[in-house]
């Protein structure tokens, strides 16, 4: 899918009308988001650009150099970017971002949300941003700011599991039911969350340094000016990242703590009922032999004093329990 974006005047304009397979590209062009293209889509935009455009192999690789360089004709920028967020498969996708002749052009298979939003805004009211660097620091500071939505309501979330993991006994909740099962998944799917959100940050933090520095090309002061400040924005949410991390590793460590300790008391109730009930069951055996030769079987009183010495036999060991303070 190919999304053109050209200069209107003074504003930025979604050019829908040359989207079309047969339909010139003008000359106007700032932006070409590319999603998913076909070899159709991208030879147009390489013919617009007049470069190659990275493919898939390419966006893929690791390598910072690799994933920034600096070409005669071009700047490629190449970031991990967060998304499906809200869903229970939050993934990291390659968006590359590539400067050449005045002109952006995006390429990513999956559509992040600020880029959406970007081209929604751009819809409604037009865009102010006219050059190729605006168009890449708004995207950007898209991208930062939809990280930071998620960090921060990742941070509510644990704040929320968290109170309930620490309150204990003392302060129950009328209608909450403890699911711990569920709390570990909860827990485990905001630990995978957090990752991939430190991973796309880091990303972005190396870009930013490429941009703010300019090594090997000029950016617009503007444009460091911006990278510099975002960076800064982008260090802190690393920062804030690491922080929640550590609230994951000490909620599941309290969580399973708990449910060991739970499982410690059922283990020592069952223990205690057994050892109370060993001394009734041992004179219920005894007196329940049918052997001809047993003086207590003519006994008048056998049957009472048997009964007596179970229940005695069981209330004295859980006497001298309560005073241990094992129950």
């Amino acid at each position: 899918m190919l999304h053109v974006f050209a200069c209107d005047g003074d504003r930025l304009r979604w050019a829908r009308e040359a989207e079309g397979v047969r339909t010139p590209l003008p000359a106007e062009t700032v932006w070409l988001d590319l999603q998913n293209p076909t070899p159709e889509e991208l030879a147009r935009a390489e013919a617009l650009m007049g470069i190659k455009l990275p493919t898939r192999e390419q966006m893929a690789e690791i390598e910072e150099s690799s994933r920034l360089r600096v070409t005669p004709d071009a700047v490629h920028m190449t970031a991990l970017v967060l998304v499906w967020a809200d869903t229970d498969q939050p993934r990291i996708v390659p968006v590359s971002f590539v400067l050449a002749g005045g002109r952006l052009a995006t390429i990513h298979a999956v559509d992040p949300q600020p880029f959406l939003a970007f081209r929604r805004r751009v819809t409604r009211n037009g865009g102010a941003e006219l050059t190729a660097e605006a168009v890449l620091a708004a995207l950007l500071d898209g991208v930062v700011e939809r990280t930071a939505a998620v960090l921060r309501r990742v941070g509510l979330e644990l704040d929320t599991m968290g109170s309930r993991a620490f309150r204990g006994r003392a302060l129950p909740v009328k209608g909450e039911r403890r699911n711990d099962t569920r709390t570990l998944k909860r827990i485990g799917h905001t630990g995978h969350l957090i990752g991939k959100a430190h991973v796309s940050l880091s990303t972005l933090n190396r870009l930013l340094t490429f941009l703010a520095r300019g090594e090997g090309w000029t950016p617009a002061k503007r444009t460091r000016r911006w990278a510099r400040a975002a960076l800064q924005d982008v260090t802190g949410l690393g920062e804030y990242a690491q922080f929640l991390s550590g609230k994951v590793s000490l909620l599941l460590d309290t969580t399973l703590g708990r449910i060991n300790v739970e499982q410690n008391e059922i283990i020592k109730i069952v223990s205690i009922l057994t050892v109370t009930l060993f001394p009734p069951t041992l004179v219920a055996s005894i007196y329940g032999m049918n052997f001809v030769s047993m003086p207590e079987k003519d006994w008048t009183f056998g049957y009472p004093l048997a009964v007596m010495l179970m229940i005695l036999s069981a209330t004295l060991p859980m006497i001298y329990f309560k005073r241990r303070r094992w129950l």
